[in-house]
């Protein structure tokens, strides 16, 4: 359990460019070396794309929730009043 937990950390810290130059380049011979070694790369590389999007949105769903909070209550009318000046064409 322990080799999995630390085998999946040094592949975070590659992934992630962590690894001092020496140290990323002899995990990158391991790689080629290995190829279970390289399947779990590019398992966790999907992984982290993965969890990238998600995040991306989540985050796009909370802005529009609170644009349409915005635009829409009435006591945020002067702020988007304020907000459409900025991007008016004078």
């Amino acid at each position: 359990m322990r080799t999995s937990l630390n085998k999946l950390k040094l592949i975070d810290d590659y992934l992630l460019g962590n690894l001092h130059v020496p140290d990323a380049l002899l995990f990158e011979a391991n790689i080629i070396l290995n190829t279970e070694l390289a399947d779990s790369v590019a398992l966790q590389k999907q992984t982290h794309q993965l969890v990238k999007n998600y995040g991306r949105q989540s985050l796009k769903a909370e802005l529009t929730a609170v644009q349409h909070q915005l635009s829409t209550a009435p006591e945020h009318r002067g702020f988007m009043q304020s907000i459409a000046n900025i991007f008016k064409k004078h």
